[in-house]
């Protein structure tokens, strides 16, 4: 099924401020535990769910910034990652609790890193029942309490606020509301094909392997067949057995080869082919079989453009960067799922492999899931090569983007790396129709 696009928020601020009343708030049960007991939120609780004036959202709950010991610091490591990967960002501050602590290190925190990574901030003050009487002694109203908070804001009067007892069902609406204030402009994905035509056939090469899973497609290709269909495109399916393809028998090898290019002469009639969509693996066996008259491209570059928000040109130019490795230079494969890899896995076996005979005595490290380095681990490769991202969100690959470029290193993609490997024709070649979309 097609990623759904949800507005990420997360929930941020000290430890017992209100961050887990106020997403259960939201989600109108308890999905995070509240307890007096300081850091009762162990590690970052997700949900999804629709609010009706926002629409598709996901929720992150993270741990409280303030713990300090050495498993704080872990969650707070976990915490900030997360804030990476927001829209909006809500700080939730109680008040008392920060002005009888004298110190706005958690808030200052919050909204300086929101700024730095352009995620748009929101402040929810919690004001609870007993307010008056805690503030009591100290000589201060509530309303100097939540002035002196407001100084830890990089832009005091800008940045949309509100005061509101979380614990109380009839903040909800309030709360939403200021999120909805809150939000960045509507940034729509691109296309998933932006460049194609009205008319002509788009043949979808897909050879499945052993690791192809029983019972459905991956999801670049059902995202592109629903895309395809949706536009009233023709589509044609094949797979090639690769094995037979690449044989050192000629003819097996030309027997499979001769059977595609019957399928792709079925298209001829009417307007044709327009364009060959193929899974990254068989570029080598794909820039010789698809004549030169059709446009090629793969799965794995269509994923990264969209999921990167149409910046192709970026891991584009990392592939550029593969031009300039030697013995002793590190590199990075960045997978965004996890599953189980067999044979030929194409991040762990092929691309490796193919690199190590490209360049002899480079050193090749991954990264697979969630977890993603941090800069100052990442400045030690020479470049890194990400999967296509069909499993991760547009945030998660903005902010692993900002961290590569932070580490100044050059990333690159599946489908373009194995297109360099195959020489500097064939990686102009898979671009070309995206360059062709643009003029």
């Amino acid at each position: 099924m097609p990623r759904i696009d949800r507005l990420v928020i997360g929930i941020f601020g000290r430890i017992n401020a209100g961050k887990s009343t106020l997403m259960n708030l939201l989600t109108q049960q308890e999905t995070s535990l509240v307890d007096p007991q300081p850091g009762t939120t162990a590690d970052i609780k997700s949900a999804v769910m629709e609010i009706h004036s926002l629409g598709p959202v996901r929720l992150l709950d993270t741990a409280g910034l303030d713990e300090g010991s050495l498993l704080g610091e872990k969650k707070r490591s976990k915490a900030l990652s997360a804030l990476e990967e927001c829209d909006v960002a809500l700080l939730v501050i109680d008040p008392v609790q920060a002005f009888l602590s004298g110190q706005l290190t958690v808030e200052e925190l919050v909204g300086n890193l929101s700024r730095r990574h352009g995620r748009a901030l929101a402040v929810v003050f919690n004001v609870r029942k007993d307010t008056d009487a805690l503030l009591e002694d100290s000589g201060a109203s509530l309303e100097e309490a939540i002035e002196y908070c407001r100084t830890a804001l990089p832009d005091r009067k800008g940045v949309p606020s509100l005061v509101a007892d979380l614990s109380d069902p009839s903040s909800l609406a309030p709360l939403v509301e200021l999120i909805g204030r809150a939000r960045p402009g509507d940034d729509a994905a691109p296309a998933l094909l932006p460049f194609l035509k009205p008319h002509g056939a788009v043949l979808m090469h897909i050879p499945m392997d052993e690791e192809t899973p029983a019972g459905r497609l991956l999801r670049p290709q059902e995202m592109a067949m629903e895309y395809l269909l949706r536009m009233g495109i023709p589509v044609g399916l094949y797979r090639t057995d690769l094995r037979l393809g690449r044989s050192r028998s000629r003819e097996l090898a030309g027997a499979e080869r001769k059977k595609f290019e019957q399928f792709l002469r079925s298209f001829e009639s009417g307007p044709g082919v327009q364009l060959v969509l193929t899974d990254s693996q068989a570029i080598d066996l794909m820039k010789d079989w698809v004549p030169d008259s059709i446009p090629l491209t793969t799965f794995s570059i269509m994923m990264i453009n969209q999921t990167a928000g149409g910046d192709l040109d970026l891991f584009a130019r990392g592939a550029g960067a593969l031009d300039g490795m030697k013995s002793g230079d590190r590199v990075l494969v960045v997978e965004a799922c996890n599953h189980d890899r067999m044979a030929e896995d194409i991040g762990t076996v092929q691309i490796p492999g193919k690199l190590a005979k490209a360049v002899p005595g480079i050193e090749i490290d991954h990264s697979f899931g969630r977890e993603f380095p941090l800069p100052e681990e990442l400045r030690r490769y020479r470049v890194a090569i990400h999967c296509g991202g069909c499993m991760i969100s547009r945030q998660t690959a903005s902010a692993r983007i900002r961290r590569l470029a932070e580490a100044g290193v050059p990333v690159t993609n599946y489908g373009l790396a194995l297109s360099w490997l195959e020489g500097p024709e064939t990686l102009a070649r898979v671009l070309a129709p995206w360059m062709e979309g643009r003029r």
